[in-house]
């Protein structure tokens, strides 16, 4: 009767039975398939995400920032463009090096497998058990972050120029490497995360599939106020501020009815999230000016502090 040992030694004779040169033609025609396959697709990504950024800033440079600006001139500008777009550059060659060398690991392990039947199980133990530590524990933090840049890499979730809000954190990411993804935060502050964490991250992306970003303002007025005023003037001052766009006329909604207020909502669309920051901020400066001009008061409004101390 044979016992599994025996088996097994079996179909490894048949194994080492085939012709080697047939063998070794068929391991490096299969990497070359593999390498040319790979080499293809990241050149292909590589191209594509260097041609969203390109479009991004010649359609409207603020669209890669969180909040526009005016403290960079047009020279650090065009610097900080070509920053991005390099470092994309840079992250998808050091990609394909690592997948490159990668078939080659796994090409030079089958080239030799025929072999190793050959070598003591004493030297093959020694050489897996130290392949292990060096691994699992001396580089286990720095391949978890390489996979996992090369995970978010080719994903279409997050890319750079893309505006996010990720741990209360509102930026753009500015730079995603091999190990860590910066993101440019609304006070220029960079916000660098580990790939590894970033890949199980729940964030909000603004730009995923368009730069336009539907912007509300919410606001309070009181049950005295005539609400189809209200409604009138904050579909007006929206449509009026500069950062509105103009393909569709702004909305007004009644959120719910406080005991001491009315809570309204004015929304109107922007071009990019730095364009919503600002409309957001306009039209709030306007509601303020024109509430004030025709005396519409708020719920605060109505408070009598000389009554509260009597």
């Amino acid at each position: 009767m044979f016992t599994l040992p025996d088996i097994a030694a079996k179909e490894w004779v048949m194994f080492t039975d085939i012709d080697p040169y047939i063998y070794i033609a068929s391991i490096t025609a299969f990497a070359t398939i593999i390498y040319i396959w790979t080499s293809y697709r990241v050149s292909s990504f590589r191209k594509s995400r260097v041609e969203r950024i390109e479009k991004l800033i010649r359609r409207d440079p603020e669209t890669t920032a969180a909040i526009p600006t005016d403290v960079l001139t047009a020279k650090e500008e065009r610097q900080e463009r070509r920053d991005m777009v390099k470092g994309v550059k840079t992250r998808f060659t050091v990609i394909r090096r690592t997948l490159v060398i990668l078939i080659g690991v796994v090409w030079a392990l089958a080239m030799v497998m025929p072999f190793v039947g050959k070598l003591p199980s004493t030297m093959i133990s020694i050489i897996v058990a130290i392949s292990t530590a060096v691994v699992g524990i001396a580089a286990r933090p720095l391949v978890e972050n390489m996979i996992s840049g090369i995970v978010i890499s080719f994903s279409k979730q997050l890319r750079v120029g893309d505006t996010l809000i990720v741990d209360g954190q509102y930026g753009t990411v500015e730079d995603i490497s091999i190990t860590h993804t910066k993101i440019k935060i609304w006070d220029w502050k960079r916000y660098i995360i580990p790939n590894s964490r970033m890949l199980n991250k729940e964030f909000s992306n603004l730009t995923l599939n368009d730069t336009l970003l539907w912007a509300y303002v919410e606001f309070s007025v009181s049950y005295d106020a005539d609400i189809d005023e209200v409604r009138d003037i904050a579909i007006a001052e929206a449509a009026r501020s500069e950062h509105h766009n103009e393909q569709e006329d702004p909305q007004f909604w009644i959120r719910s009815m406080d005991k001491e207020r009315v809570i309204c909502w004015v929304a109107a669309w922007a071009d990019s999230p730095a364009e919503a920051w600002n409309l957001k901020s306009d039209i709030c400066m306007r509601l303020i000016r024109v509430f004030k001009e025709k005396g519409i008061v708020t719920h605060m409004s109505q408070i009598n502090l000389a009554k509260e101390h009597i």
